[in-house]
C-alpha cells in the first residue's frame, strides 16, 4: 500500500498542525521562560539588583561628595582641624572635660 500525496497532506494538515504545532510552540515558550540558563525569572532577578546596586552607588556618591566638602571646609578652619585631632587621639586642653562614649 502506498500513501499517495492526498493522504500525506491531510495527516500533515489534521496531526501536525492542529496538535504537534502547538504542543512545540508551548513546549518552546516554557522553555525560555523557566528552564533555560538565560530564563525570564533570572533576567527580572538580575534587574532588580542592577537597580539596588544604582540606588546604592548613587547613596555612596553623595555620600563622597559630602565627605569631600566636610574636608575641604575643615583644611581652611584651624580650630576644626585641632578639634578633630583632638577627638581622635582622646586629648583635651586645659579647660575641657574629655567624655569617652563606649557603645556596646
Amino acid at each position: 500500500m502506498k500513501m499517495n500525496k492526498e493522504k500525506i497532506s491531510d495527516f500533515m494538515q489534521r496531526y501536525v498542525i492542529r496538535y504537534i504545532s502547538p504542543v512545540l510552540i508551548v513546549s518552546f515558550v516554557i522553555w525560555h521562560l523557566f528552564i533555560a540558563r538565560n530564563n525570564y525569572i533570572d533576567i527580572c532577578r538580575n534587574d532588580n539588583k542592577i537597580r539596588e546596586l544604582e540606588k546604592s552607588i548613587a547613596q555612596e556618591e553623595m555620600q563622597i561628595l559630602q565627605l569631600k566638602e566636610e574636608i575641604s571646609n575643615s583644611e581652611s578652619d584651624t580650630i576644626t582641624i585641632n578639634r578633630i585631632a583632638r577627638e581622635k587621639h582622646g586629648m583635651q586642653q586645659a579647660h575641657e572635660d574629655v567624655y569617652i562614649v563606649i557603645s556596646e
